[in-house]
């Protein structure tokens, strides 16, 4: 696990068009963290790993997604930022994988694009979501994102 681990790290996170939207929405460029803002999220990949969450746990994948926006970050940026999240993700993937052998799950570039296709599908969801009537607004406060975690 541990060599995974270290091959996972030094691969760079791709993403789709869903993901993209919902950075620009909810996270401040990162090159200007000392603007004060209404961005919840700081940094990208906290909104990557947040929408992959959000895709894992609605069982929300977009399979075969394109994605064609390669990060600027490795994802030994999630690791250093929160290793807890980032063990949390791979392991995730790793569930959702359908394996019959080992090596099936134990590919770095597979389980990146598992977690980058349920990214994007949370994503999906997430825009969805505003979309409906009366919640246009949805995730626009602090505690929208509290409330989410409550209701889980």
């Amino acid at each position: 696990m541990e060599k995974l681990f270290t091959e996972i790290n030094k691969r760079n996170v791709h993403y789709g068009a869903y993901v993209e939207q919902i950075r620009d929405l909810f996270a401040r460029k990162q090159e200007s963290l000392k603007t004060k803002d209404d961005k919840f999220f700081s940094k990208y990949w906290q909104v990557y790993a947040w929408s992959a969450i959000i895709g894992m746990i609605n069982d929300k994948k977009e399979e075969g997604a394109s994605l064609p926006n390669q990060s600027s970050f490795q994802y030994q940026m999630i690791t250093n930022g929160s290793e807890s999240i980032a063990h949390a993700l791979l392991l995730m993937a790793i569930g959702k994988i359908e394996a019959k052998e080992s090596s099936d799950f134990l590919n770095s570039r597979k389980l990146l694009t598992v977690i980058s296709e349920y990214a994007e599908g949370g994503a999906k969801h997430i825009l969805e979501i505003r979309q409906t009537p009366g919640y246009e607004r949805k995730f626009d406060s602090p505690d929208d994102y509290l409330l989410e975690v409550v209701q889980r």
